[in-house]
């Protein structure tokens, strides 16, 4: 590493080796701002007040059903939806003292539903309300994993290699590790936690709390529930800086479906004492879960155009609604054996002469794509123009929306 690139952000013991270059993370802070803002505008100018309402509840759901699952949950997604009708109803989940009562086995499902119950509920209660960064101090830390971790411990009586979480206090170990990750003595937590927190409160940033994230990871100040802390605390402190104020997109999610990149760059961190890695990896996270919420309006969009065609062009639109553009091969290819390809073809051919689908030639290759103009389409061209310019992975879902 180049060291004229690099400074060390932190001073106390275990957070001094941390080092940070800078000049080769891929986004400015400057970049991911902007394009808040201007999902921001886009929201008050051209989003469907009904999309954006089904946009907030998904993403609360799915949210708290990445954090989760960082954790290692059993949980489908069904499943979780089930639990989080409830807080939707206001009801307490009640599924574990009515097993208690009847003297019935605890099982890791029962602890999955109540883990999803509290990260549910405290990501919704706090997207309900204000969040200051003057908030932000060791004993909200501490409340903060007392409300997601609440009754969990009482399955040390009931599972197999139970970890106990020890809800709303310090690690007092150093028994815990990550993967061949020492993180620091437990006797550092207070201190550590207390410089990141002065850190990440001066002169806040998008990046300086991507910083934070991985630091306070690297502290490990919980003898469980490290990620979701984490997690939770990264959005909370977007949130205070201004960004995603209507809760429109979620990096817990990007990080649930990136989930092998999430490991690996976060141990890359740990184990280099390198910043850059992880860090680099929450701005991909952030700047393309702005894209999303774009590329799912465009979505909905395209949908709603299919409502008024007959069944058979329904199924064989139906890909182009998250595909920009299909080639011929591979839309036949997702309908093939449902109709002959002679009918496919009839069906195409009419939904280009209504224009309801545009077809464009490229050499000996026919393309078919949705004819709807957009503000969205616009848009999500030229974000993906910036950052395709500056990140070495897109993601084909967001890439070819």
């Amino acid at each position: 590493m180049n060291q004229t690139l690099s400074i060390r952000p932190f001073k106390t013991p275990f957070l001094k080796d941390f080092v940070l270059s800078p000049a080769i993370l891929p986004l400015q802070d400057k970049e991911i701002i902007q394009m808040d803002q201007e999902l921001e505008k886009y929201e008050q100018l051209f989003l469907d007040p009904e999309v954006e309402k089904n946009l907030i509840t998904r993403n609360e759901l799915l949210a708290s059903f990445a954090i989760s699952k960082a954790e290692m949950s059993t949980l489908t997604l069904e499943e979780a939806q089930e639990v989080y009708h409830l807080i939707l109803k206001n009801e307490k989940y009640q599924s574990i003292s009515q097993k208690l009562k009847k003297g019935l086995k605890l099982t890791q499902k029962d602890h999955d539903k109540l883990e999803f119950y509290n990260i549910a509920n405290t990501f919704r209660l706090f997207n309900s309300q204000p969040f200051a960064l003057k908030d932000l101090t060791g004993a909200f830390i501490q409340n903060l994993h007392r409300d997601l971790t609440r009754g969990l411990d009482i399955f040390k009586n009931h599972l197999p290699e139970f970890e106990l979480y020890k809800s709303g206090k310090w690690r007092d170990n150093n028994l815990i590790r990550v993967g061949t990750y020492i993180p620091a003595d437990f006797s550092l937590i207070t201190q550590g936690t207390e410089e990141l927190i002065r850190y990440v409160q001066k002169d806040t940033s998008p990046t300086k709390i991507a910083i934070f994230h991985t630091a306070l990871y690297a502290l490990h100040p919980f003898n469980n529930g490290n990620k979701r802390i984490s997690r939770i605390l990264e959005h909370l402190l977007l949130r205070a800086l201004g960004l995603n104020k209507k809760n429109l997109y979620s990096s817990s999610y990007y990080y649930h479906k990136e989930k092998p990149r999430y490991y690996k760059y976060l141990l890359y961190s740990l184990e280099r004492k390198n910043l850059n890695h992880f860090v680099s990896l929450v701005q991909e996270a952030l700047s393309l879960s702005i894209v999303s919420v774009v590329g799912l309006s465009l979505q909905s969009k395209r949908s709603s155009l299919l409502d008024n065609q007959s069944k058979e062009l329904k199924t064989i639109l139906k890909p182009l609604v998250k595909r920009h553009e299909l080639q011929f091969k591979h839309l036949f290819q997702k309908i093939k054996g449902k109709m002959a390809r002679q009918t496919f073809v009839n069906y195409l051919q009419q939904a280009v002469d209504t224009k309801t689908v545009i077809k464009r030639q490229q050499g000996r290759s026919t393309y078919y794509s949705l004819y709807i103009k957009s503000e969205e389409q616009e848009t999500i061209s030229r974000w993906l123009a910036l950052v395709g310019s500056k990140l070495s992975y897109i993601p084909d879902e967001i890439r070819l929306v």
